[in-house]
């Protein structure tokens, strides 16, 4: 987990110049304060949803989602969250080998 770590902080670090440069000053900025500001939201949503509404702890996202949502829902986001972290995964290391090679 380590590595995957270090490997979406470098790509996101080395992404960032580039980006910018292809889509200029004006929309490259407006872009990037628009994506840290869903992921302010984001972390404004984690962090409210740490605590169970009876006071509990919400260790994992799959208790929050299980303590908010319930049902169905549980299934589905973790679904989601499993797919999302092999695909994820899956991508980094075909990377990493083309650029190993």
């Amino acid at each position: 987990s380590t590595h995957i770590i270090t490997a979406v902080i470098g790509s996101g670090v080395l992404s960032l110049a580039w980006s910018i440069a292809q889509l200029g000053w004006v929309v490259g900025l407006a872009s990037l304060i628009g994506f840290s500001l869903i992921t302010l939201f984001a972390s404004f949503l984690l962090a409210d949803a740490y605590r169970h509404p009876d006071g509990r702890r919400n260790y994992t996202y799959l208790d929050a989602v299980r303590a908010h949502l319930g049902g169905r829902r549980v299934q589905l986001c973790g679904l989601a969250q499993y797919s999302n972290l092999v695909g994820v995964t899956i991508g980094y290391t075909i990377t990493a080998s083309i650029s190993m090679a």
